[in-house]
């Protein structure tokens, strides 16, 4: 990028210094941040036993402040570990980051009560005089980032939460071939049909997905409320694990860090604007103004593709 994105975020680190709970340096999962932050503080009772994994991982700024609290959730079979450096980076910004593995994460809806119970979590610890964490999140205005299958789950979540003002979904899973569908399902118990959320959704996929085919993601796409904003991106060459840092698999993929950074930086823009009321940020998204160019050079324009006939790109609502 040459560019407005790359103006934006000259050092891929945002301006406020950060601490953390139960941040976390795995083997694997170590390629962005090689150690654990110095001001890392471990809190066993950022859990949940009915539906958690270990604990909730938290970055936040050091500076006190009220912040808007973001939700990242993984995938089918997945953790948190991948996804930990877009936590820190959203944090980075501004931002109370909360980061889980859900205990069932077998198909979309085993992650509904995660979400219930991540969000009550935080929730009781902003108002416990007697933690760290009193007072200092805005538990009103909350961004969600999903990856795969826990995007479905983030769009019903939503639907029934009015405090979920913004979702970046990445590689949102909708289905795919028969033989990943006869594995993780086609998602047919929660679908593609949200007519009744607010919130407003950043869809990021790739042509090249395999584990969640692009055309079905766009159909959560066609079928949100009319009038909630939205922005559907599909780019050249980014696998479904892209953005994570994560090992490599044949059909998923793993870490890349051009997705990474592009995938984060689109994430900050996005709630920024809705989060935070900095709407010049939408520029970034709406296909005629000049800061878009550097997101339309990255999107897939081939006419020959490999799925079926849907837009790399489509919006509504960004004013």
């Amino acid at each position: 990028m040459n560019s407005h994105l790359q103006d934006k975020h000259k050092i891929f680190e945002g301006p406020y210094d950060i601490r953390a709970y139960n941040d976390k340096n795995m083997i694997g999962f170590n390629r962005v941040y090689k150690k654990t932050l110095e001001t890392n503080k471990e809190d066993k009772s950022l859990s949940n036993e009915e539906n958690l994994r270990d604990e909730v991982t938290v970055y936040i700024p050091k500076k006190k402040g009220k912040y808007p609290l973001i939700l990242v959730s993984h995938g089918w079979a997945n953790y948190k570990y991948g996804l930990l450096p877009i936590g820190h980076y959203l944090a980075s910004y501004g931002y109370a980051v909360a980061l889980f593995t859900s205990k069932k994460k077998a198909v979309p809806k085993d992650w509904i009560p995660t979400f219930t119970a991540v969000h009550n979590l935080i929730k009781n610890k902003n108002e416990d005089a007697s933690h760290d964490l009193y007072g200092l999140i805005d538990i009103n205005n909350i961004g969600i980032v999903p990856h795969s299958m826990s995007g479905p789950a983030s769009f019903y979540y939503a639907s029934l939460r009015p405090e979920v003002k913004a979702i970046s979904a990445i590689h949102p899973y909708n289905g795919a071939s028969p033989f990943v569908e006869a594995i993780a399902s086609s998602n047919e118990e929660l679908g593609d049909e949200f007519p009744k959320i607010k919130s407003a959704v950043l869809f990021l996929t790739s042509e090249i997905d395999r584990s969640a085919y692009p055309e079905k993601t766009y159909r959560f796409f066609k079928n949100l409320n009319k009038d909630a904003p939205a922005c559907f991106l599909s780019f050249k060459n980014i696998k479904h694990n892209g953005a994570l840092d994560i090992f490599k698999t044949p059909l998923s993929g793993g870490y890349d860090e051009k997705a990474f950074k592009l995938y984060s930086r689109l994430s900050v823009l996005w709630f920024d604007a809705f989060l935070k009321g900095k709407k010049e940020n939408l520029k970034y998204f709406q296909i005629d103004d000049e800061k878009f160019q550097d997101i339309k050079d990255l999107l897939y324009t081939e006419i020959h593709r490999e799925h079926e006939a849907y837009p790399s790109y489509d919006s509504r609502n960004l004013k």
